[in-house]
């Protein structure tokens, strides 16, 4: 391929850059970028990648590496610059979640890792839950001197592993403990290390054990350094105490460019170990420069108006963004709706979703109702007046097994096995033939480049294909017959095969949560459908109203977000200056690209510990309603 020189290159399925992002896009060493809501991070990443791949400032051999937090935005990333780049230079690109890298290190160099600190190969993933770190704590106490008890009483459960373990530095030669946190710290590694019948480690484990082998074992380190002088870090403002370590002992003291985007005033992931300082030490230990995006795609300007002041009590210095996106509506683009009952609440919500897209031609996947925590009780109050208006509700975080309905959605395993199911329904599903003839080739390990074996494959493929839409057709929807189908694709899958491919199922029981939560779903999704892609489509929300917490909501966006539970019972923690508190708030309402509504309820609770929620909507110009 002929290497464009920096100075022509123009980017890539889109018409232009913001002045800010050009700037960010050119930086030769690390930046520290300051991407707000709306601000395309995704995209410029993937123009970035482009850009270096593409001039040859980043040269073959040598590769760009991507992480990401989430699966799903790993994944994202790396399929837009597969339709930014030729795939000679796509196949540069490395996109993969902190947890995947680091498991990837441990288990390729495990035999390089200290002995005092290597768990057992195999190991199993442990997933700590609060009641086992109480015990744990307390069983701690009471083992400890005398002197370091009390110490160890003033350690919280909730943020213990993440804090603390996140936070320790294993020494390569294990010291006694010289505190009662450090006491503690041993006694977490020995429970997991030499538990029976082999280790469980958790990921924060992980993390640490990575960061452990790059000192331990130099060459590894380098080895990294040689194939890595660009990295990217999406939503760095999430990065915990153990994953920052990592970084650092990766990629710090050499010259690699480091960028690292995201957004301060986005920080809600404090509870699970992100550093608030994350920004500052990226500017000091990686001499990053700090550029902000200025531009919002997402929002109108009415919004964007209204975020900004949000945004100025989380930092009086926010710089104004620019709204590029049409205001589409009429009326009041934002309302506080104040309501007596719950039952008025509900009743009125229903017929003004049913209302609105009746008027404006929407769907119900363009709206979401957005809740702080616990949206199983928010599901029972809305499920029924919503269904009487002919809406369906759909709670992303109804339990499904050991996991949740909107991981199963993001879940591998899961996008493969439905996209078969897909192709079994109806033929013209293109995207989910490109999905699944991947994945198959991945799964069979077949190289790129070996034509019989991409043949026999495909072909393999369109015969289990073949006899699958046959028998779709031929049968009625049922949970039975569904249960039946589903067993088909996992057997054609062969999960031992995917295990093995996929780096998230190489140890513990995840691929297995998962196909359980998939057959019971697609089971629960086959009830009273007339047909086998109304049977997709409930599987997969289409024509459904999502409800979940603002957590989950990160990195999506919606025409309108309804915020239900803006009082003091649903906000229990807050209190007025909180910095997570008022991210949290940022976060919902910057979710919205044309319409947001904040509910108050009072026969829900109170309004006075999140009085100044209400007073910044009053100063940005909100007005109430009385329902």
């Amino acid at each position: 391929m002929v290497l464009v020189r920096p100075q022509d290159w123009r980017p890539r399925g889109i018409d232009d850059l913001e002045p800010d992002a050009w700037r960010a896009l050119r930086q030769g060493g690390s930046a520290c970028v300051v991407a707000g809501p709306g601000a395309g991070k995704t995209e410029f990443l993937a123009q970035r990648a482009a850009y270096l791949l593409e001039t040859g400032l980043c040269p073959a051999p040598y590769r760009v590496l991507a992480i990401s937090f989430k699966g799903d935005a790993a994944d994202n990333l790396a399929a837009r610059v597969r339709k930014r780049c030729p795939p000679e230079l796509a196949n540069r690109f490395t996109s993969i979640t902190f947890d995947a890298f680091t498991k990837s290190l441990v288990d390729r160099f495990h035999s390089a890792i200290p002995a005092e600190w290597r768990p057992d190969r195999p190991y199993d993933i442990a997933f700590p839950v609060y009641r086992q770190v109480v015990g744990f704590l307390d069983l701690s106490r009471l083992a400890a001197p005398p002197q370091w008890q009390p110490e160890i009483a003033g350690l919280g459960a909730g943020n213990f592993e993440s804090r603390f373990v996140g936070a320790y530095r294993l020494p390569i030669a294990r010291p006694p403990p010289q505190s009662g946190i450090e006491f503690t710290i041993q006694r977490w590694w020995a429970g997991q290390l030499r538990i029976q019948p082999r280790s469980a480690v958790s990921f924060v484990s992980l993390n640490r054990l990575a960061e452990l082998l790059l000192r331990a074992s130099p060459d590894v380190r380098r080895a990294l350094q040689l194939t890595y002088p660009f990295v990217f870090v999406d939503e760095f403002q999430d990065t915990t105490y153990a994953q920052y370590d990592f970084l650092l002992s990766a990629f710090g003291g050499a010259n690699i460019a480091v960028t690292g985007v995201g957004d301060d005033k986005q920080r809600i992931m404090t509870w699970a170990g992100a550093r608030t300082d994350a920004f500052d030490r990226i500017t000091a230990d990686f001499a990053a420069v700090r550029i902000p995006l200025l531009f919002n795609f997402r929002s109108s300007p009415d919004l964007v108006r209204i975020q900004h002041v949000v945004a100025r009590a989380l930092d009086p210095n926010t710089a104004p963004t620019v709204a590029q996106a049409v205001r589409q509506v009429d009326g009041d683009v934002a309302q506080v709706w104040n309501s007596p009952n719950k039952g008025v609440e509900a009743g009125h919500l229903a017929r003004w979703l049913a209302n609105d897209m009746a008027t404006r031609g929407c769907v119900p996947r363009d709206y979401a109702i957005l809740v702080k925590q616990k949206s199983d009780d928010f599901e029972s109050d809305l499920a029924e007046p919503l269904a009487r208006e002919g809406l369906t509700l759909r709670n992303e975080s109804h339990a499904l097994g050991r996991t949740t309905l909107q991981d199963l959605l993001f879940d591998q395993f899961s996008r493969i096995a439905i996209g078969l199911l897909r192709l079994g329904a109806t033929r013209r599903a293109p995207d989910a033939w490109q999905l699944c003839s991947a994945a198959l080739l991945e799964i069979r390990a077949i190289s790129s480049g070996d034509e019989v074996a991409e043949a026999r494959a495909e072909t393999d493929l369109t015969v289990f294909l073949t006899a699958l839409r046959a028998d779709m057709a031929n049968t009625l929807p049922s949970p039975a017959n569904a249960a039946i189908f589903a067993a088909r694709v996992v057997a054609f899958l062969d999960l031992a095969a995917v295990a093995r491919t996929y780096l998230e199922y190489s140890s513990g029981d995840l691929l297995t949560i998962m196909v359980d939560a998939f057959q019971e779903h697609f089971v629960a999704s086959a009830a009273s459908v007339p047909d086998w892609t109304a049977c997709l489509d409930a599987f997969e929300g289409v024509g459904q109203i999502p409800l979940m917490t603002v957590h989950k909501s990160k990195g999506l966006e919606y025409d309108t977000i309804v915020f239900i539970g803006l009082d003091d019972q649903a906000w229990w923690a807050h209190t007025p200056g909180n910095p997570e508190g008022l991210a949290t708030f940022f976060v919902a309402l910057s979710r919205a690209k044309q319409r947001a509504i904040f509910a108050f309820c009072q026969e829900r609770g109170q309004r006075r510990r999140v009085a100044e929620l209400f007073q910044l909507l009053s100063n940005a110009g909100v007005p109430e309603i009385a329902i």
